[in-house]
């Protein structure tokens, strides 16, 4: 059995249905849902000039009430970022799931609805695991603030080999899709949810405080493991720097277990290297970064010794937390408050609540800028 995914993140957006490519067309006739095309543009990765259109728009009804499915075409500069994302719609309850939309071969066995969520308990650890290198277990408590009409919400407790996090996903009642995302009101705003949260998350940790009239907050989520954060960071950096006390800088360890082998280490010493002292975060992370290529498992816990003796750092304090209850559910909370977001990429950041992927220098610092004025980007 396959598992058909489509892809909403950094990846390129390809619907499979049937086993057939189904390619965008121009149609005339189909609606522009001016509600669906704003929670969609105010959900997935900003980027300059990006045009939007509704591509496919498919209703289908279940004993538990209906659902759609809309495909939403998004062409810009990007070609990463150009694609087609799809938004899974639950009418009963008004909540919207943008994630990584998967269509379920639970149909082709012929089994009753009734064992849908047997069939998912199955099915998903051992898709993931072989796709994925992910090792889940289905828990269906429905995470905190949706419900269950169309669209059932549940939660993947992810094992990260250090303990656990759950993950927000939900499955159509009639088994066709699964979508790895959490639900949002369709007529709510994306921006301002996010925003919102991080306002009272006890899990960003605030490296660069700002000024008292700060007007921009940056949420970084990163993994110190990471090639493409290390190259990320010199621009962020550099803004933090050019616009001193109008900006807040928030960083939350997100480390991809699967193919970083000493991140979610690193994610334990940066929690409680910040702990002590949040203003030495960001040279603690650029450590790491100037060692990324030499770093290995056994190296970190000596690492971050050594750079808790240079700083004048409690170290006895230091190990009472690393690697110990305090850091890891911090940074298991952290990788659930990154899934809740929609983060399935590093580096990912939010500037006052506006989802961003890939920062170029050529607008990323006019984008701040605007935002800091109090404008739209």
């Amino acid at each position: 059995m396959k598992f058909k995914r489509v892809s909403t993140g950094v990846l390129a957006v390809v619907l499979v249905v049937g086993g057939m490519v189904a390619e965008a067309a121009d149609d005339p006739l189909i609606e522009q849902d001016s509600v669906v095309l704003r929670f969609v543009q105010r959900t997935i990765p900003w980027y300059p000039d990006s045009s939007f259109r509704v591509v496919s728009d498919e209703r289908t009804q279940t004993p538990s009430g209906s659902y759609r499915i809309v495909r939403v075409s998004r062409t810009c500069d990007n070609k990463v970022l150009t694609g087609e994302p799809s938004v899974l719609i639950d009418e009963v309850t008004g909540l919207a799931y943008l994630g990584s939309v998967g269509q379920l071969p639970f149909q082709e066995t012929g089994t009753a609805a009734r064992s849908l969520r047997p069939f998912l308990e199955g099915f998903l650890p051992e898709v993931l695991q072989r796709n994925m290198n992910m090792k889940v277990r289905v828990n269906w408590d429905a995470p905190k603030g949706t419900k269950s009409g169309a669209i059932t919400p549940f939660n993947l407790i992810v094992d990260t080999g250090y303990g656990e996090f759950p993950k927000p996903v939900a499955v159509t009642s009639d088994g066709q899709f699964l979508v790895m995302a959490y639900g949002m009101p369709l007529d709510g705003d994306p921006v301002a949810i996010r925003r919102a949260v991080f306002a009272e998350n006890d899990f960003v940790v605030w490296d660069h405080a700002g000024g008292d009239e700060a007007k921009v907050e940056i949420v970084e989520f990163s993994d110190l493991e990471c090639p493409a954060c290390k190259g990320k960071w010199p621009l962020v950096k550099g803004i933090l720097e050019k616009k001193g006390g109008l900006i807040r800088h928030g960083m939350v360890s997100f480390p991809l277990t699967s193919i970083h082998p000493w991140a979610f280490r690193a994610s334990s010493a940066t929690w409680c290297v910040g702990e002590l002292d949040s203003g030495q975060l960001i040279g603690f992370k650029e450590l790491f970064y100037d060692l990324q290529r030499e770093m290995e498992v056994s190296l970190v816990t000596q690492t971050s010794l050594d750079f808790l003796a240079g700083q004048g750092l409690d170290e006895t304090a230091f190990r009472s937390c690393y690697l110990k209850n305090p850091s890891l559910a911090a940074v298991h909370s952290q990788l659930a408050l990154g899934h809740e977001m929609g983060v399935n990429a590093t580096p990912t950041y939010f500037v006052n609540g506006w989802l961003v992927q890939m920062p170029g220098a050529d607008w990323f610092p006019g984008f701040v800028s605007r935002l800091a004025n109090g404008e739209e980007p």
